[in-house]
């Protein structure tokens, strides 16, 4: 975990997170290529559909927050055991 708390390991989170940002991009590029009819999707559209959806969520998490995404965050007594 320490390697990713470097200025290094920032910048190599923000690259991942581009890419994945790119690989949501191809994704839906070839998703919109398809033209798929509506209520007849099949398991390609769906596919390409979540590769885009997780690709476009984790990648701009990754590109924002960088190193910072593994910060501690302080939790009330309440919620912390």
């Amino acid at each position: 975990m320490e390697q990713w708390l470097t200025r290094r390991g920032d910048l190599a989170l923000r690259l991942m997170g581009l890419v994945l940002l790119m690989v949501a991009g191809a994704a839906l590029h070839w998703l919109y290529a398809l033209h798929v009819p509506p209520q007849s999707a099949g398991l390609l559209a769906y596919g390409l559909g979540a590769v885009t959806y997780v690709g476009a969520s984790s990648g701009a998490a990754l590109v924002i927050l960088g190193r910072h995404l593994f910060d501690e965050v302080a939790v009330s007594a309440r919620w912390g055991r």
